[in-house]
């Protein structure tokens, strides 16, 4: 009897195993920080223009229950420290253990 062995991945493992970068997304800094998204964007955003942190493209996403679309922003782990330090310095150790949990491969999804 033959057996497969299945592994499901989210899009972040999926990455990673992959030997992609693995990336943050923007909302999810902004469930991390408990910050409205749009402070995050327009932090990215400033940030990017000093130059502090790469130029990201942005990204759409249409919400599934009102159809709206909206932007965000995928970011390298260095740059994701840098935005939350900007937006809430207390929750750093928060950021510092997501990427750890991200690392490991047991971290959970959090929705887009």
């Amino acid at each position: 009897m033959n057996q497969m062995n299945i592994t499901v991945m989210c899009p972040t493992h999926h990455a990673a195993a992959m030997g992609q970068q693995i990336t943050m997304s923007s909302r999810e800094i902004a469930k991390l920080v408990d910050s409205r998204h749009s402070n995050v964007c327009v932090t990215i955003e400033r940030l990017m223009n000093s130059g502090v942190i790469g130029g990201y493209a942005a990204l759409q996403y249409t919400h599934p229950q009102n159809l709206q679309v909206y932007h965000y922003y995928e970011v390298n782990k260095r740059d994701s420290y840098v935005i939350v330090a900007q937006l809430c310095p207390e929750f750093t150790a928060r950021l510092v253990d997501r990427w750890q949990e991200l690392e490991s491969g047991s971290g959970m999804v959090v929705p887009q």
